[in-house]
């Protein structure tokens, strides 16, 4: 059986950001010993690299290879560095490039928003080199409720070049329509249908977020490119049967065909999605 080893410290660079807070909130809840950093703290991020077992990276996409490069070179001899960025090729090349042979690393992706509830939330791990911490990390993760998600930094951003930035692209292109169009959104939610306003929502619920985030998973997700190309051609496609019914029935069946099975389950569960709705109208 593996022994577990308990870390003394552990650091959070970019504490004070809703998700570094959010892991601070439960490492201190399982009596570790945690230091921050942040924009406006007393200790750096060298600091904090330094005087830490494991290192938690939890800032903007943008500023991680920076930040990643500037600290590696200071972690302790079997120390864990990891982090909680959108993207993993970046992060994870930078690591391996960094930090010494005697320092661990591991790439992380937390499933959902720091407003969420741990338990069965889902938490994608990216395997980089072991450290006498990566056992006890793992662990924690797994006392929080999580359920951990094992794969390559590359599957990760080809996986997410499609849960993300396609899905917010789509959701983005929309709400520049609607304000294109001028379009009356409160006026179209009372007239809508229910299917309609899911769309609407989850539209919404993007535009409500931080811009530069979700314009770093964009830029820093290197297949997000390839997949917003598809999804312009398939657009185009679609435009030009609008005045060809047949074509555009080719499409939806050809759609369908693809779909096949899952589309009886998203009935199902769109159905009980609509009845939760209906509820607070």
């Amino acid at each position: 059986m593996q022994k577990i080893y308990t870390p003394h410290t552990v650091g959070i660079i970019g504490g004070k950001g809703r998700m570094g807070q959010k892991f601070q909130q439960a490492l201190t809840g399982c009596g570790m010993h945690v230091i921050v950093a942040d924009v406006d703290t007393p200790k750096t991020n060298r600091d904090v690299a330094a005087e830490s077992d494991v290192v938690i990276v939890s800032v903007p996409i943008r500023y991680t290879e920076h930040v990643l490069r500037d600290i590696a070179p200071v972690m302790q001899a079997g120390s864990l560095l990891t982090d909680l960025t959108s993207v993993k090729i970046l992060p994870m090349t930078v690591m391996q490039e960094r930090v010494g042979d005697d320092v661990g690393f591991v790439g992380g992706h937390p499933l959902f928003a720091p407003s969420t509830d741990w338990k069965k939330q889902h938490f994608i791990l990216c395997e980089g080199a072991e450290s006498m911490f990566t056992a006890w990390y793992r662990n924690f993760l797994l006392s929080l409720g999580l359920e951990i998600i094992d794969m390559s930094a590359v599957e990760h951003d080809r996986h997410m070049a499609i849960i993300q930035c396609l899905t917010h692209f789509s959701n983005v292109a929309l709400g520049s329509a609607l304000e294109k169009l001028h379009y009356d959104l409160h006026r179209g939610e009372k007239i809508s249908t229910s299917v309609y306003k899911m769309r609407l929502y989850g539209v919404g619920r993007i535009l409500a977020q931080d811009p530069m985030l979700y314009a770093d998973i964009q830029k820093f997700n290197p297949y997000a490119k390839e997949v917003s190309e598809v999804y312009l051609a398939s657009v185009q496609e679609l435009c030009a049967s609008i005045t060809d019914g047949d074509g555009f029935v080719e499409i939806f069946k050809r759609d369908q065909k693809y779909f096949g099975d899952f589309t009886q389950k998203s009935l199902q569960i769109t159905d009980q999605l609509i009845k939760t709705m209906n509820k607070y109208e």
